[in-house]
């Protein structure tokens, strides 16, 4: 009776675990989180676990949703539909999620959002519509999610913006749409820390646009079309400008109300020079990027090298920092340029007051001439003379004439060739295995790999049987991120292939399990769609030598559950009906043994046979008729002698083995 009832517990929990397993295609490998990923299937998956908290429907192929998709999943608190093919959202969809704080929409093909689409999300925290072709959206499409901390809207085809009247918002990126042209109002979120206006094509940004936002920390202002820092800036501790071409001179006073700048961008610019002092106000900085300017490095630019080096700032791409002119210096980065190089003449050929006698060291006559003064002066003046050719060239700034159709030598390096482009820009034409805008880059070489990866990637944590990878702090820094490639590769076990795992961007970490014990594995993070592994982050780890005490449980889907749970549930009855039926068959052998011994039972082998004459006794086969007569209990004769029996099989002569089947 007890094994029927364990049959009755296995077949209840089999039932149980199959009812809540995962939809068909996903994977159910972290409590109350399905990842859908990948299944290139047009429907939202069906039977989701009501209990789920976290569902990623990525890259699905979903073309359509409708409000009876989320039936039951009021307790869903994070929903990924990113990458798949939705050009419409029904009105109301979302309004059975009361609970939902994540919505990620990225990269679909949404036109437009109307008034009703986000009802019933009052608790929505986070809402991503970058990458989708979003052209209009309704003045009241954000009304009823006033929790909202960020937004973003970046890659769309926005041309006039609503009014953002977020209470709570703290981010907001508008970046990369045809809005060439902000009215004052639109920003009507006083809390917004973080804004990222770049290419939108703005010319200008008036001072009483951003005047109302008291918060704002970040500033993203790059690959726009501005000439010059934007007045009214205030409290911001990183600004970004880079990529805005117009932009060829920077004043002091541009940065002198951001005493709190810590990073600042000014890449991609025209800049030929930077004024010293330019960083007097801004005592915290602690990162600049100069890349990719035409800098002319002479003596007016030789200040900067020296405040380099002094104030510990750390100078972001300092191998796209080069100078363009003079062509000595062509091809050089500001990093390596030595003072001297700069041009500045020396201390002792400055021309000073003085109430000494004239001096009367000259120089060579036929290669020389005086410095004058600006004006007459009555107090006498010490006169060192220059050699003429060296005066012209140290203290006169270098103008190239874009007439020449040559390139100042040493400007390409490893070999490139340089050009002129019709603007009078420098280009470079790398040859193969080089890159950059002066062909500096070439192949990179193991050391640097191995230090960029251990820096960038972050094991969260390790037991004997898995590896939990951080995704977030590989992700933060990559705008256009589609994909995260998860390559997890045993490193001398016996199955060293790699398992590859394809992952939303929005997840912050991934847990691979089912790995072996006290076994080394390389763990790799890369952009799918973009480079190859070669490209990759990577590093080394160990899982934990002690064995697993639980085995995971893992379900890829509902037939994937009745093989996991039926199997076991099968195995385990018929190892119970054997044992039950072992320990019966045992006890009928104990008892029909016993008969056999007592009362002539029916055993019969080979040298044995039970004959009966009409008294009912048992003889033996090589009983001598001549032999004394016995009767009783004085006929038997034991059926174990060693001396005259043997088994079936053959055995050796002496006791029979017992047999139970």
């Amino acid at each position: 009776m007890w094994h029927l009832l364990v049959w009755i517990i296995l077949l209840a929990t089999a039932q149980q675990m199959i009812t809540e397993g995962c939809p068909a295609g996903c994977q159910c490998n972290t409590p109350q989180t399905v990842f859908c990923l990948a299944r290139k299937n047009s429907n939202f998956p069906r039977s989701v676990p009501p209990d789920t908290l976290n569902l990623y429907v990525f890259e699905n192929g979903i073309s359509s949703i409708e409000e009876s998709s989320f039936i039951g999943l009021n307790g869903l608190h994070l929903l990924d539909l990113s990458h798949n093919q939705l050009s419409s959202l029904p009105g109301g969809v979302f309004r059975n999620l009361a609970n939902l704080s994540n919505l990620d929409l990225t990269s679909n093909q949404l036109t437009e959002i109307s008034a009703d689409t986000f009802q019933g999300l009052s608790r929505l925290e986070r809402l991503y519509l970058n990458g989708n072709r979003i052209r209009s959206i309704h003045p009241e499409a954000f009304k009823g999610i006033e929790s909202l901390l960020e937004l973003k809207l970046s890659n769309n085809q926005l041309v006039t913006p609503p009014a953002f009247s977020l209470p709570h918002l703290l981010l907001l990126d508008l970046s990369y749409n045809a809005i060439p042209v902000i009215q004052q109002g639109v920003f009507n979120a006083g809390n917004i820390e973080s804004l990222r206006l770049a290419g939108l094509g703005l010319k200008e940004v008036p001072e009483e646009l951003l005047s109302g936002l008291k918060n704002l920390h970040e500033l993203d202002l790059s690959d726009n079309q501005l000439d010059k820092v934007p007045p009214g800036l205030h409290g911001l501790t990183k600004l970004n400008i880079a990529g805005n071409v117009g932009f060829s001179q920077i004043q002091v006073d541009d940065l002198s109300n951001l005493p709190a700048l810590q990073e600042l961008d000014l890449s991609g610019l025209s800049l030929q020079t930077l004024p010293k002092g330019l960083f007097r106000s801004s005592k915290r900085l602690r990162a600049v990027s100069l890349a990719q300017n035409p800098f002319n490095c002479v003596c007016s630019l030789g200040w900067l090298s020296e405040w380099m080096r002094v104030s510990g700032v750390v100078l972001l791409r300092p191998d796209e920092t080069r100078c363009h002119f003079p062509p000595k210096n062509a091809g050089k980065t500001l990093r390596q340029l030595r003072d001297s190089e700069y041009g500045c003449p020396a201390p002792t050929t400055i021309q000073m007051p003085s109430t000494m006698p004239p001096s009367t060291t000259t120089g060579p006559p036929t290669t020389t001439k005086h410095l004058q003064t600006e004006a007459p002066t009555t107090a006498s003046t010490t006169t060192t003379t220059i050699p003429h050719q060296e005066q012209e060239e140290d203290t006169q700034p270098f103008q190239f004439d874009f007439e020449d159709t040559l390139c100042p030598p040493q400007t390409c390096l490893n070999g490139g060739s340089c050009h002129l482009d019709p603007t009078g820009q420098l280009e470079c034409e790398c040859p193969p295995g080089f890159q950059g805008t002066y062909c500096e880059t070439g192949p990179v070489t193991p050391a640097v790999v191995t230090e960029m990866y251990i820096e960038q990637v972050k094991i969260i944590e390790v037991t004997v049987s898995s590896i939990r990878v951080d995704l977030q702090s590989y992700s933060q820094n990559k705008e256009k991120l589609r994909a995260i490639r998860l390559t997890v590769r045993n490193l001398y076990g016996a199955d060293r292939r790699p398992m590859i795992y394809k992952l939303p961007p929005t997840l912050p970490e991934y847990t691979v399990r089912a790995l072996s014990s006290n076994s080394s594995y390389w763990v790799c993070l890369g952009s799918q769609g973009e480079g190859g592994p070669e490209e990759d982050l990577c590093t080394e780890t160990h899982t934990l030598g002690e064995p697993p005490k639980h085995s995971p449980q893992v379900t890829q889907s509902q037939e994937g559950n009745l093989t996991l749970v039926l199997v076991p549930a099968v195995a385990a009855g018929i190892l119970l009906s054997a044992a039950v039926a072992a320990a019966a068959c045992y006890a009928r052998r104990r008892k029909g043994k016993g008969h056999s011994v007592e009362d002539g039972g029916p055993l019969e082998m080979d040298g044995v046979k039970k004959g009966l004459d009409g008294k009912g006794e048992v003889k033996k086969l090589s009983e001598d008729p001549t032999g004394p007569e016995k009767t009783g209990a004085e006929s038997e004769e034991p059926l174990m002698d060693s001396t005259r029996i043997g088994n079936n099989n053959d055995a050796p002569t002496g006791r029979l083995p017992h047999s139970y089947f």
